[in-house]
């Protein structure tokens, strides 16, 4: 399995998310004319750039798919 996204898009999404993070880290909402705009929490925005980064890490690598890693730990 291959990522749906092109370099181009991914470097977009990573861009538009760190401007969230940015805008997120003033506060969590506000009001305009009595409308009310609540932005995303910032672990969830964290999450986001960390599946965006690591989609692009995949792209640029070649890897195809996700990948198995297994750990031993020592006693």
């Amino acid at each position: 399995m291959s990522t749906i996204w092109t370099r181009e898009e991914l470097i977009e999404l990573i861009a538009c998310w760190k401007a969230a993070y940015k805008a997120a880290s003033t506060g969590k909402s506000y009001t305009v004319q009595g409308r009310t705009l609540t932005r995303y929490e910032l672990p969830e925005i964290r999450q986001q750039l960390a599946y965006l980064e690591g989609e692009l890490a995949a792209l640029e690598s070649g890897r195809r798919g996700p990948v198995l890693v297994l750990a031993r730990t020592r006693r």
